[in-house]
């Protein structure tokens, strides 16, 4: 589940205007980009930290990770951060004794940019809770959307391989890329992937690390 604010934000960009009006934000004004927009410090758990992720949100080629390792990859200093209504959200789900999606993002800055990755966490332990919580939210159209990728999930995860998150989409300098962020961490960043979704196994690379 997207931010709210960034949901619309993404919607608009989409389907209204694709073309973006950048919004500069330096390493000096990040304090008010996070002001702006209700984002404070978080600590994300340490499941979520040591899990994998996908970097699609619809077919997925390949999982990444571990989350720490991505944080550290990206280089910058680097600060997770939480909407304050997002927050609200999350603590309310957890008195109740709920696990839920909720976004986060990754706060990297340096002296020539700022980026923003965002991030949905998910607490499911299986493919199918997580097929199941898309279902909920498309009804008779997630098995055409997902019903692939429940299965390619489900075979990562009999490998060991914890999914803890998505990397939804990212922000630079205020500006909201519509670019896949799978192949912009693989291009930009050299991230590489450790599992390969479509052949249902561990990637060369994943093998030279281990």
């Amino acid at each position: 589940m997207i931010l709210k604010r960034w949901c619309l934000v993404a919607f608009v960009l989409i389907v209204a205007n694709p073309v973006i009006t950048t919004q500069v934000v330096s390493a000096e004004s990040f304090q008010v980009f996070r002001q702006k927009n209700g984002l404070q410090a978080f600590v994300p758990p340490e499941w979520f930290l040591s899990g994998y992720f996908i970097a699609s949100e619809k077919n997925p080629n390949y999982v990444f990770g571990p989350v720490q390792t991505f944080a550290e990859a990206v280089g910058g200093t680097t600060t997770w951060l939480i909407e304050d209504m997002e927050l609200e959200r999350l603590q309310a789900a957890s008195a109740d004794g709920k696990k839920i999606e909720y976004s986060i993002f990754l706060e990297t800055t340096s002296p020539d940019r700022t980026e923003y990755w965002i991030f949905v966490v998910l607490p499911y332990e299986s493919a199918q809770a997580w097929y199941d919580a898309r279902r909920a939210y498309h009804g008779g159209k997630a098995e055409a959307y997902y019903g692939k990728t429940r299965s390619e999930l489900e075979r990562a995860l009999n490998q060991g391989l914890n999914i803890s998150a998505e990397l939804r989409f990212w922000i630079e300098n205020g500006e909201t890329s519509l670019q896949i962020p799978e192949g912009v961490i693989m291009s930009r960043y050299k991230f590489h992937p450790v599992f390969d979704l479509g052949t249902g196994s561990r990637t060369e690379q994943a093998a030279t690390t281990e």
